[in-house]
């Protein structure tokens, strides 16, 4: 059975060694043969067979493909930056923590101090001053009379007043001749 090998300059690497195998094996068990010559020209009609056509001779054994890499090219340049892409979704909440434990009741405390001392009730009354009556200046002289007024219109009677002075004895002897003081809740007159 003919095999044909395709002639190609981009062997796999992978694959040249099973190739040249291959090749070599067909070569070995003459299954290679060469190009089929043209076929010769038609007889005449009723006329022998011509001769047929010499067989052409094998061709050479193709050369197996190059095995060498060539070397990388440079690295491209970095692209731009593509667009933000869309902010996602909030995720879920954290499930809500434990009730920790009730801590202790305090003890109370006493917030009631003790009472304090009771104050005075009354203060105590002072002593009377003494009352000095100034000596009574001279007279003035008497100025003109002026002229007589046109005689005015009486005024109402304005409101009864109310009088609210409380006298309140001395509770000793002023030993004021006349002054009247309180001996003990009875009003007496100091003989001076």
């Amino acid at each position: 059975m003919a095999r044909t090998a395709l002639v190609s300059q981009n062997y796999d690497p992978n694959a040249v060694t099973p190739t040249l195998k291959e090749l070599a094996d067909a070569v070995n068990a003459a299954t290679v043969t060469g190009v089929t010559g043209p076929t010769g020209p038609a007889g005449a009609y009723g006329s022998a067979t011509g001769p047929t056509g010499p067989i052409a001779a094998t061709g050479p054994t193709g050369l197996p493909g190059g095995t060498i890499r060539g070397a990388y090219g440079p690295t491209g340049s970095a692209g731009p930056t593509g667009p933000t892409g869309a902010q996602g979704t909030a995720g879920f909440g954290g499930l809500a923590g434990p009730t920790g434990p009730t801590g202790p009741i305090a003890a109370t405390g006493a917030n009631t101090g003790p009472p304090g001392p009771a104050g005075p009730i009354r203060a105590a009354t002072g002593p009377t001053g003494t009352n000095m009556t100034g000596a009574t200046g001279r007279a003035g002289a008497q100025g003109p009379r002026g002229a007589v007024g046109a005689a005015s219109v009486a005024g109402g009677t304005g409101p009864t007043g109310s009088s609210r002075s409380i006298f309140v004895p001395p509770a000793s002897d002023p030993h004021v001749a006349g002054q009247v003081w309180s001996n003990g809740g009875v009003l007496t007159i100091s003989a001076g």
